[in-house]
């Protein structure tokens, strides 16, 4: 200890007794003069003292001298020791307690300094040895860290990521994220947690409230105070870091600042300025709501992002329950609030505490007022980045919470951009408000969406509703009840900009006034949202055929879904509108008679889709800026206006399903078009000159049924990436591809092709998708069978249902997916390439060999989504194939898989084939004649070693007995896990194994092989918890108990595997008995060095399984049936 309040020959201080009783590591130093001081001599033994009743840690560092002579008192030491003698004589017991103390304390572990090259590198190894202790200690325990604080320990772990504590630079890290989503929270988390490994620290709290309340002057003073332990700085007029006697003291030690809630560039330059000079290995952590803050010091920023779904829930329970599972009754409700606080903790902390120990009642009548009235606890701290915003950007954002966020659709950052008035720099708005973390840009550069927290857009809502007692004089109308009384009153005035009204709200018909809109000048955002035409209750039944009034020439943004009239008046003419959205109108024609073509110069995006009365475009020739027209569906149309081939900025045509259009590419040009969809129109030939849209990224061609010949110099679509041929029933050819191109996905589904031209080989290099599913004339995919291994990147190929199909070629080596099903004459499958997760074989009724599977274990970057392997009622399968090939292929890829639980979380792995044999690498069991399903093994000592990788399970099932009247589209197994000890002590542990398949359609006992990462040894820790390690050590049994459950999806159509987003109507669970005849468990092990010195383990457990001799078996000795 060294305290500089001590003049020589004072006794200890009691401040400094009691900062040693208060340590828990006391770090003593001996040097040649140490034993001259009889009041370092005092302090060892009460160091010593506190060591024996407290079990403080004691650190010797032998500071140029040899331990031994300390722990003799020889040299100096003896010399001293003489003097003692002479002068405390009649005190001598003393002297005895010193000797006894050096004796003790040279005896303990510690450091010498002369092991070491140099100062800098003993003390770092000082410093690492004291850390490493400390973060063992029990006082600092994570658990007391984290205490109530929910999904704190992942976020921990990836800001300590960014942090980079091994490295020896100085590190600034910036935690971002709007308010209340715990960016204080979780740097008190990591200071506390961290602050220990440092020899200075310092934590500044609310420096926005701070700085403004007291001035940066103070906080200065007390950032360097805390740093150095110096009270002296506090005299210091101006305390600036960059002066030369703060830098100095700034190379001696290794630091830990936090700065919380910044708000201003400003502010942090003067608070950090200078540490440049901070000692290698020091940390700097800044909380903002504002990225641009941070962004002018560090790289390195973390976003703090909400809660997910179950974590909002613990905790929310843990606040108005004070526990985590609440009673039933609670449940929906707990939901509604966690869906409301969406992920802010700090909402969900004050609604906790606020329905704590209320009534069911009182919770539905609150949960009914938060909808329109926000708690004032969460609303003052959102408030706050509210308030910093200029008058624009304010506007902006009440733009986004009050319209664009209340739209049924998500507006993109471009499209937002657009709308807005160009005078408000929109994109320096967005910016802002972006980095103040009151919106979130998500997605790609090109369709980046704009989306706002629920809470932050309750609170817009809450500032508007607060411009003025009546609706009618707020600036944005969103309330049902607010827009549909000033509809039929015509009470809007000028200060209403913008309206967003959804349809199915409206509880009554709205009888519209022919007036409503007169008074509205200001008018700029307009929206009617309606999803069925039966909600449209707005009535207007004193118009006649037509509004008499619309909104103002200011309107930028006009959306009515079912608009109700026939025309769109001239007098709508705007030359401020960016788009226009009408679908499922009821328009025969737009402005009728115009002449000449309005000037809609700002004009971009209109969409009248499924519009079917319409029977003329509106005159756009004056729109030179539009990029996007959808007509969909509108099948009253029977041409297109000339003038669409000058439309140079036309990026996206959509006519699919005009069914009556007289279709003529000769009017489509500009080199920006790059969708066209043409699907379900009468086209009957692609002409010529299509090769002059040269920047066609995608083409849609599907369910033309006229279409009969594509042209060969399609070829000349260098830009093209996509083309959809599917449900063209009367094209037989595809064209000769006679050049390079970058086609990545042709669909030929359902046409009438019989094979492909061979000149795509060496053409189509990009080509990642084929489907030629439903092809019924096809017998095989290329005229050169052996050519279809040079598609290198091709990772889909899809021939389901071509009848004629007999044989696949030489398949691409780098193949993921293989759906064959229903193809009924195809006989062999050849070698399956390493890289393919899921095949689809289901029904292939002539199926008779799988020729070889890849033996080696490929790169687990392909279990990403997991792997299927299908070959139900393939009856034909010769015992070779479903006794060896596929169950060896089952056990090579759960073991690559396996190896891998962090890369492949939530992966499952399922072989079916048909079949009634366990595979002999399986703990198996018969339960034909039994009353349970369960599987009972004895575990030796130490099976649950670091090879240990998880378990796999296999069943024979019979589904002969169960009534499938509907249609099952899921299985689901429970597996109980039931671990014993020798005492008899059981540990249970359920967990869901999922796979899909269709019930109804097997016709035949069949094998199911699974692996699921619930069953890793990983997910095994996580349902134990932190128990596991010590559980499994004891463990000498265990049993598998199964109970299965098939759900069904009424309606539903199959969709192959994986079909997760289906919600099951039902869930039936079945006595197993019935339905699994035999199940078999096998315990992975990691055999990677086993493989390579001896093979697989030689001993069979079932050997009443004919077997290839090739085939290995890979139980594991260790573990035996009981």
């Amino acid at each position: 200890m060294d305290d500089h309040k001590l003049e020589r020959g004072d006794k200890i201080s009691s401040t400094l007794v009691k900062a040693i009783d208060d340590s828990m590591i006391a770090v003593v130093i001996f040097s040649e003069n140490y034993a001259g001081s009889t009041w370092c001599l005092d302090e060892l033994v009460h160091i010593l003292d506190c060591k024996e009743r407290n079990g403080q840690t004691v650190l010797p560092i032998f500071y140029g001298i040899d331990p031994s002579t300390v722990r003799k008192q020889e040299g100096g030491y003896g010399v001293a020791f003489a003097q003692f003698e002479e002068r405390f004589k009649a005190r001598m017991e003393k002297v005895g307690q010193w000797r006894a103390a050096l004796t003790e304390a040279a005896n303990l572990s510690g450091f010498d300094s002369r092991e070491f090259r140099t100062e800098p590198e003993l003390v770092r190894k000082i410093v690492e040895d004291i850390s490493s202790q400390l973060s063992k200690n029990p006082s600092l325990n994570d658990n007391d860290i984290f205490k109530g604080l929910i999904g704190i320990e992942e976020r921990i772990k990836k800001l300590e990521s960014s942090l980079c504590m091994w490295s020896d630079d100085v590190r600034i890290v910036g935690i971002w994220g709007m308010g209340g989503i715990g960016k204080t929270t979780l740097v008190s988390a990591i200071f506390h947690k961290l602050y220990h490994r440092f020899e200075g620290r310092c934590s500044l709290w609310n420096v926005r409230e701070e700085s403004a309340r007291h001035g940066l002057d103070r906080l200065r003073k007390q950032l360097l105070t805390q740093l150095f332990n110096d009270g002296a700085i506090q005299s210091l007029d101006t305390p600036f870091v960059a002066t030369t006697y703060i830098r100095k003291r700034f190379r001696c030690k290794r630091v830990l600042i936090v700065l919380d809630d910044v708000d201003s560039s400003t502010d942090l330059e003067a608070l950090i300025k200078g540490y440049e000079d901070l000692t290698p290995g020091s940390r700097i952590i800044i909380t903002t709501r504002d990225a641009q803050v941070l962004k002018n010091v560090t790289k390195e920023i973390y976003e703090v992002v909400g809660l997910d779904t179950s974590e909002s829930l613990d905790l929310f329970h843990l606040h108005a329950f004070r526990t985590k599972r609440p009673s039933k009754e609670y449940e929906m409700l707990s939901k509604r609030v966690a869906y409301y606080a969406n992920g802010n903790p700090l909402a969900l902390k004050v609604l906790g505490c606020f329905l704590h120990s209320r009534p069911i009642e009182k919770w539905k009548s609150a949960l009914k007022k938060l909808e329109m009235v926000p708690l004032n606890d969460i609303q003052k701290v959102l408030r706050i980045s509210y308030e910093g915003l200029d008058y624009i950007e304010k506007d902006l954002f009440l733009d986004i919470a009050c319209f664009f966020a209340y739209s049924s659709r998500k507006f993109s950052r471009e499209e937002v951009e657009s709308i807005v008035d160009e005078d408000s720099t929109p994109d320096l708005g967005i910016t802002v408000l972006n980095e103040r973390s009151l919106v979130t840009i998500v997605g790609c550069t090109h369709n980046n969406v704009i989306r706002m927290h629920n809470l932050l857009q309750q609170m817009g809502c809450a500032i508007v509703r607060e411009e003025h007692t009546q609706p009618g004089n707020r600036s944005r109308l969103w309330i049902p009840k607010d827009i549909s009384h000033i509809l039929e009153t015509a009470s809007g005035t000028a200060a209403i900009k913008s309206i967003s009204l959804h349809l199915c709200d409206i509880e009554k018909d709205v009888k519209v006034s022919p007036t409503a809109f007169s008074n509205m000048s200001s008018l700029q955002y307009f929206q009617i949202i309606c999803h069925d035409e039966a909600k449209c209750r707005l009535l207007f039944p004193d118009h006649g055929h037509e509004l008499e009034s619309y909104p103002s020439n200011n309107l930028r943004f006009f959306s009515w879904d079912f608009y109700p009239f026939k025309s769109f008046p001239s007098a709508f003419i705007n030359e401020n509108l960016v788009q226009l959205k009408m679908t499922n109108s009821q328009l025969v024609e737009f402005w009728n008679g115009v002449q000449p073509a309005p000037a809609l110069e700002k004009l971009k995006f209109i969409d009248l889709h499924d519009s079917k009365n319409l029977t003329q475009m509106p005159n756009l020739s004056r729109a030179i800026n539009i990029e996007y027209i959808c007509l969909a569906g509108c099948t009253s149309l029977v041409e297109v206006p000339s003038y669409f081939k000058n439309l140079d900025k036309l990026q996206c045509l959509n006519l699919s399903d005009c069914s009556n259009l007289i279709i003529d590419v000769e009017w489509i040009s500009g080199k920006n078009l790059s969708q066209l969809y043409l699907g379900g129109t009468a086209i009957e030939a692609v002409p010529t000159s299509i090769e002059c849209l040269s920047g066609l990224l995608e083409l849609d061609l599907s369910d033309c049924k006229r279409l009969k010949t594509i042209p060969a110099n399609i070829c000349k679509l260098k830009s093209l990436a996509t083309l959809n041929l599917s449900g063209c029933l009367n094209l037989e050819k595809f064209p000769e591809i006679l050049e390079p191109m970058e086609l990545g996905s042709i669909n030929l589904r359902g046409t009438r092709i019989k094979e492909l031209p061979a000149s795509l080989i060496g053409n189509l290099n990009w080509l990642f998708l084929l489907d030629l599913s439903c092809c019924e004339n096809i017998e095989s995919l290329l005229k050169n069978p052996c050519c279809l291994r040079y598609f290198d990147n091709l990772i889909k190929l899809d021939v389901s249902n071509c009848d004629n199909l007999e044989s696949l070629p030489e398949l691409p080596p780098f193949l993921q997916y293989l759906d064959v099903r229903f193809c009924k004459k195809l006989k062999s499958i050849r070698e399956i390439p390493p890289y393919l997760t899921i095949l689809e074989a289901n029904h292939c009724k002539s199926l008779e060999t799988v020729s070889s599977w890849s033996t080696s274990l490929v790169n687990e970057s392909c279990f990403l989504h997991g792997c299927s392997y299908r070959f139900d009622n393939c009856q034909k399968l010769d015992q070779n194939t479903r006794n060896s090939i596929i169950p060896h292929a089952g056990s090579l890829q759960i073991l690559s898989a396996a190896r891998s639980p962090e890369e492949n979380y939530g992966l499952s792995i399922m072989f079916c084939y048909p079949g009634d044999d366990v595979p002999n690498y399986f703990i198996s069991h018969d339960h034909t004649d039994s009353k349970v399903t369960s599987i009972k093994i004895d575990h030796p000592p130490n099976w649950c070693d670091a090879n240990f990788l998880g378990f796999a399970f296999c069943f024979v099932i019979d589904l002969s007995e169960v009534a499938c009247e509907k249609l099952f589209d899921r299985a689901v197994v429970f597996c109980t896990f039931n671990f014993n000890d020798d005492g008899g002590v059981e540990y249970r542990c359920k967990v869901p194994v999922k796979w899909y398949f269709q019930c109804s359609k097997l016709n035949s006992d069949h094998v199911l092989i699974l692996f699921n990462h619930d069953l890793s040894y990983k997910m095994l820790q996580e349902n134990f918890g932190a128990n596991w390690s010590s559980i499994s050590s004891i463990v000498t049994k265990a049993s598998f108990d199964f109970q299965l459950g098939l759900e069904y999806v009424e309606g539903s159509k199959y969709s192959g595997f994986r079909q997760s987003d289906v919600r099951p109507k039902h869930l039936a669970c079945h006595r197993c008995r019935k339905i699994i005849k035999k199940s078999g468990v096998w315990l992975v092990y990691d055999q990677k060095e086993e493989e390579e010195t001896t093979g697989f383990a030689d001993e069979k457990v079932n050997s009443n399984t004919e077997e290839d001799e090739s085939y290995p078996n890979i139980i594991s000795k260790r573990t035996k049936l009981l």
